[in-house]
């Protein structure tokens, strides 16, 4: 199903387009294996709106070939209750900002705009849309991996990046018995709020 090359003992499966798949992929290619992509949908495309990235994360992301450094300002994070008053504010070693060379510990983005990033990163022939998981089946020497369509591989690591209703997860460990909680977020953008301090951030919630 491609050209890239597929060495046992180093074939990756990953089931899922999502920028966690994209990562992993980028995370084992730097580690010497070959890695194969398989989203259902037509197009790989982040889901949802902005994200707050930690430092880990990004120093992780950097090191897989990402450019950070137009990631937005840094973040110092307040969470307060409905009241106002201060519940906590989210530390940060100065040590950790020195050893990383990311200043604090927080960054808001797109999720839209680092996953394009990302992408730019992936060869063609890495990524095959328009299949969907069915199942997987273990064997002594690796796992062969299903498709809807009818196709299938074999590969040796089968990673399960297809989102919170997992098909990959489900077959794995059965139902996890997801209900929805009733939390929304929203997102707006603004200028500069002259009683906001610049770099400072706060969670509402009781």
């Amino acid at each position: 199903m491609s050209t890239q090359q597929w060495r046992p003992g180093r074939r990756v499966i990953i089931c899922g387009g999502s920028p966690g798949a994209v990562s992993a992929r980028l995370a084992f290619l730097s580690r010497g294996f070959d890695v194969r992509i398989y989203e259902k949908q037509p197009e790989c495309k982040a889901i949802g709106g902005a994200v707050l990235l930690s430092t880990p994360v990004m120093s992780i992301l950097r090191s897989n070939g990402i450019d950070i450094s137009q990631w937005g300002e840094y973040v110092v994070t307040y969470f307060k209750n409905g009241k106002g008053d201060v519940r906590t504010k989210l530390p940060f070693s100065p040590m950790v900002e020195t050893q990383m060379g990311i200043k604090g510990w927080h960054r808001g983005i797109l999720r839209s705009s680092a996953f394009r990033q990302m992408l730019d990163l992936v060869p063609k022939g890495v990524i095959h849309t328009g299949h969907e998981f069915e199942s997987y089946t273990g064997m002594d020497d690796g796992v062969q991996y299903r498709f809807t369509n009818g196709q299938s591989i074999e590969g040796d690591v089968l990673v399960g990046a297809d989102g919170i209703r997992s098909s990959v997860s489900r077959q794995a460990f059965g139902d996890p018995g997801l209900f929805h909680t009733g939390i929304r977020l929203y997102l707006a953008w603004c200028d500069q709020i002259t009683d906001v301090p610049p770099n400072h951030g706060t969670l509402y919630h009781d």
